[in-house]
């Protein structure tokens, strides 16, 4: 039997590095924590300027109610400052940021949350050290792992395919760490309530697999029911292609995949939150490439969120270019950084070097159709592309523009070097803030609505008030005039009785 497949996708080059081991990064002088690092509202920071603060203390927490995640500091030292500044996460350019003089390294742990036990702690507790830990998912948007495991589940999907070229961070973890991995599994799976569980990867991950399948029978676990190998071919870790790749499940255009009973989770988000309930971790390090032409080494580090990128590029031997565009993530979805300062963060699974292309406009379609031809979600690139040029929001909405996911691959073939994706991912961005905004104005009318009813209720309730009031008031007004006419009738006739007895005598 074949490898699982979905529509479209390319074959690029792996570029990946030698699998080496995984480094741990020297921690730098100055940690630069982000405290947004995830998917929802950035933390409020809960440290001041000048404080100390230890290895595993909350730097930031979630305001009351909102989504997001914790934030915490990955070593001791001093608050420097509480500044804006960059960020790595995808669609979010800025964020507050804590800058922590490092001091005391990773030796001062007495924020270190109690152990749990991963088999027996009731899964609510569970959800709720995952959220005190601040895990979030550490591949995509980096939502927070506690509301995603929230709702109940039939089917677990541990992604670990890294489809990307040079990026190798979950091979790495899955190769090292496949032991911890599936407990992790049973842990979330056992959150949710899903029934079963599988691992993705792909074909040409030969190490990480070999350890997977070890790892499965010395768990007593069938490799065949809980290991899935995909082909090479990107991009086979896109949560939708992945979905139906392995579960044969095609999602509807705006459709999520928790309606459909299916949680997707990163094997290294995954085995954060198993170190967060069996060793009390919360999240402050995670494992990143380093790699790309821009750089004169490559490699898996274990980093200390909040550490600069230029700190990382060093220990990958520095830069081999001038010109260069810095990504956090691979060359084909990983996110532009403005300069080498920003921090990895949560979601930053790799940080990749590239010659910045040459300035040359994108010229006229030809209409080839090969964009169409490599796209994993059916569109047609060609004809969405004319639409948002001719400004047709409704037209480019009509032909399935949000269920466009940015993987590039219509760039890669594009004869013309147009720009595809950046412009399917701006419509996007602003369709998705134009419906924001349209649901903040429909709340806000639901508000008035329901404020305009209960004024009026209020009203009501309070005429009646007053109507029984004013009728309570009459009645006993008219029993007192009624009680003082009776007692005047009543000492008219005692005083009339006394003066007829009083002639007589």
């Amino acid at each position: 039997m074949g490898l699982p497949r979905f529509p479209g996708g390319l074959s690029l080059p792996g570029w990946k590095p030698a699998a080496a081991g995984i480094a741990r990064l020297p921690l730098p002088p100055v940690l630069r924590v982000p405290l947004l690092q995830h998917a929802g509202l950035p933390c409020e920071p809960c440290v001041a300027v000048g404080e100390r603060v230890a290895r595993f203390q909350p730097l930031g927490r979630v305001p009351a109610g909102a989504l997001g995640a914790a934030v915490h500091s990955p070593a001791g030292g001093r608050v420097r400052a509480i500044e804006p500044g960059p960020t790595a996460l995808p669609g979010r350019p800025e964020a507050l940021h804590v800058l922590v003089e490092v001091e005391t390294g990773d030796t001062d742990e007495a924020w270190r949350l109690p152990p749990l036990d991963p088999l027996g702690t009731p899964a609510e507790a569970v959800l709720e050290r995952l959220a005190e830990a601040g895990v979030a998912g550490l591949g995509g948007a980096g939502f927070p792992a506690a509301d995603k495991l929230a709702a109940a589940r039939r089917l677990l999907i541990l992604n670990g395919a890294e489809c990307e070229p040079v990026v190798a961070s979950d091979a790495a973890l899955v190769q090292h760490h496949a032991g911890d991995l599936v407990q992790a599994a049973h842990l979330l799976a056992r959150c949710c309530g899903a029934g079963d569980w599988v691992l993705a990867l792909e074909a040409g991950m030969e190490a990480a697999i070999a350890a997977a399948r070890q790892a499965l029978a010395a768990a007593g676990e069938e490799a065949a029911r809980r290991l899935v190998v995909l082909p090479d071919r990107y991009p086979a870790g896109a949560e939708r292609s992945l979905i139906l790749a392995v579960a044969g499940l095609e999602l509807p255009e705006g459709e999520l995949p928790r309606q459909h009973g299916v949680l997707v989770q990163n094997v290294a988000t995954a085995v954060a939150a198993l170190r967060a309930v069996r060793d009390g971790e919360p999240l402050v390090s995670r494992l990143v490439t380093a790699g790309g032409p821009g750089l004169r080494g490559a490699g898996v580090w274990e980093v200390a969120i909040g550490t600069p990128a230029h700190w990382l590029a060093k220990a990958a031997g520095g830069w081999a270019l001038e010109a260069l565009v810095l990504r956090a993530g691979g060359p084909m979805m990983g996110t532009v950084l403005p300069d080498a300062e920003v921090a990895i963060g949560k979601t930053t699974i790799a940080l990749t070097a590239w010659p910045a292309p040459p300035a040359s406009p994108p010229r006229p379609c030809i209409r080839c159709g090969d964009c169409a031809g490599v796209c994993p979600a059916r569109l047609l690139p060609q004809q969405l592309h004319a639409r948002l040029q001719a400004r047709d929001r409704s037209g480019a909405l009509a032909l399935g523009l949000m269920a466009c996911v940015e993987c590039a691959a219509c760039d890669v073939v594009c004869p013309s070097a147009i720009p595809l994706s950046a412009g399917f991912r701006a419509a996007r961005e602003a369709e998705r803030e134009h419906r924001f905004r349209q649901r903040q104005a429909e709340a806000a009318k639901q508000r008035f609505e329901a404020r305009t009813a209960r004024l009026e209720r209020e009203a009501e309730a309070q005429a009646r008030a007053d109507a029984e009031d004013r009728t309570k008031r009459l009645s006993s007004a008219a029993a007192r005039a009624l009680a003082k006419a009776r007692a005047r009738r009543g000492d008219a006739g005692k005083d009339g009785g006394g003066d007829g007895r009083g002639g007589a005598a």
